[in-house]
């Protein structure tokens, strides 16, 4: 242990001399190369863009504003003659000139600037005169000589503008040539200091390097080993201390990780599991409380018949809702419990609806979640046939397509447009509903296929309407026939 400790120690000195000759002159040498080359090529970038605006600018400003005017001029006059003047090609050009004058640097360039500048002014003034003159050939006279013409701003901005990128580029070749010259110069001093502390580094590193490199490439190999799932803990050689004690901090975190690993999945199953209880529990206790009344007023009323139906069909609902604590039925037992949800329905609007319900028989042994029809139903119902005039007809039907049960429960309502629809769809992604509604159903289905609100893609709500026409809402599910595939993964 005392030899080990003496060895940390000289490890530990040679490297801290190492960085202490190092780090100060490689400081300076970054320092003095940054500093000096951010400030040259700070100049260059900022006259290369200058020379760039004004040469973008050179090539349309004439061209589009004479255009614009000699169109302006042509057409009848108007009380808008004022407002189809191309006063936003000047000032765009006005906005270019602003940002060339705060970034310019020489003298002329920047007397040229403002020159331009008071030039723009006079020319708004002149396609001002230009649009409140009525004779087309006083027009055009004063088109010719104030804009356009080779007496014209437009030209003379031209040239200024000219005179302007030549100053630049000049200035450009200037700065360049300072650039070259200390570029030379620094390439000395960095070659020089490179080799010194190369040297410097060569002759401190290859006497610890290997004794360091060597376990710590053993770690790097345990550390992918850990990461592709494997934890098994295996030592690593070394004298040195750090590195031990490294090794022996990795092995017990890869046991700790696994031990966590296993935890966090047992958590997760139990926590799906809750969640889902949770979520085919919030059954809306209006639907109890508005057929309660009802069968009130039909008993009130002597309708016998209809108060057992209803009671009956009542009961068949809650015991199917309940379902023994499972969390799935068959697609058989679901149909049942829609069947009698909208008995109790039919009896309370007689008057505007009618329900049809065409599901295979070969598919009634599918085992799907509990409480994901009627919530679409009861939406048809309240949101569909309610909003619209006259008697109004809920379908729901089920079939296989590609090895998937797919369900659609479909009526004739008030419908919805695109948008309303994009709406929805992305409401159900991003849970902007609650409740024992559509992104409870979507949700209670992403769960049932893998455990995971997120995933099981396609699986879960699509829709289509029209308004006017009424909505389709699609139910994705995998086809599983029994009970024993509840907890197999969604394909």
């Amino acid at each position: 242990m005392n030899q080990r400790r003496n060895t940390n120690r000289t490890i530990k000195q040679q490297v801290e001399k190492l960085l202490v000759t190092i780090l100060p002159v490689l400081g300076i040498i970054i320092v003095l190369l940054i500093v000096t080359l951010f400030s040259i090529s700070s100049r260059y970038a900022s006259v290369l863009l200058n020379a760039n605006t004004a040469a973008d600018f050179n090539k349309e400003f004439k061209t589009v504003l004479d255009s614009g005017m000699y169109n302006h001029v042509i057409r009848p006059r108007s009380t808008a003659s004022m407002d189809d003047l191309p006063m936003d090609v000047l000032d765009d050009a006005v906005d270019v000139l602003r940002r060339l004058e705060s970034t310019t640097t020489l003298n002329d360039n920047r007397w040229r600037i403002q020159s331009m500048l008071d030039m723009c002014e006079n020319l708004r003034r002149y396609m001002q005169d230009i649009a409140l003159e009525e004779s087309y050939d006083q027009r055009m006279n004063l088109l010719e000589r104030n804009i356009r013409g080779e007496t014209g701003l437009t030209m003379l901005i031209e040239t200024y503008m000219h005179d302007y990128i030549g100053d630049e580029v000049r200035e450009l070749a200037r700065i360049q040539g300072q650039i070259k010259a200390q570029v030379m110069v620094l390439s000395t001093v960095i070659v020089a200091a490179v080799v010194v502390l190369s040297t410097a580094i060569v002759l401190y590193s290859v006497r610890v390097t290997r004794r360091i490199t060597e376990p710590i490439g053993v770690l790097s190999r345990k550390a992918q080993q850990f990461g592709s799932g494997d934890f098994t803990p295996t030592p690593v050689e070394t004298h040195i201390t750090e590195l031990q004690t490294l090794d022996t901090g990795f092995n017990d975190m890869a046991r700790r990780v696994d031990a966590l690993m296993t935890k966090q999945v047992e958590d997760q199953r139990s926590l799906h599991r809750a969640e889902l209880e949770l979520l085919q529990a919030q059954i809306n206790p209006h639907f109890l409380y508005n057929t309660l009344d009802s069968i009130a007023i039909l008993a009130e009323s002597d309708r016998g018949e209809d108060v057992v139906t209803m009671v009956t069909s009542l009961s068949t609902f809650f015991r199917n809702s309940l379902n023994k604590g499972e969390d799935v039925l068959t697609l058989g037992a679901e149909c049942s419990q829609v069947t009698s949800y909208l008995e109790i329905q039919q009896i309370r609007y007689s008057d505007i609806l009618r329900y049809e319900i065409s599901v295979p028989q070969e598919l009634m042994d599918c085992m799907v979640p509990k409480l994901i029809l009627q919530p679409l139903v009861e939406n048809a119902l309240y949101h569909g046939i309610k909003n619209r005039r006259g008697m109004g007809l809920i379908t729901v039907t089920g079939e296989e397509r590609d090895g998937k049960l797919l369900l659609k429960v479909t009526d004739n309502g008030a419908g919805m447009d695109e948008e309303q629809v994009r709406e929805l769809q992305a409401g159900i992604y991003e849970d902007k509903h609650t409740g024992l509604g559509l992104v409870n159903v979507h949700k209670r289905i992403r769960l049932y296929c893998d455990g995971s609100p997120a995933g099981s893609e396609p699986y879960g709500l699509s829709f289509k309407s029209c308004v006017g026409k009424g909505t389709t809402v699609s139910v994705l599910l995998p086809m599983k026939r029994n009970l024993g595939e509840k907890e197999a993964e969604c394909a």
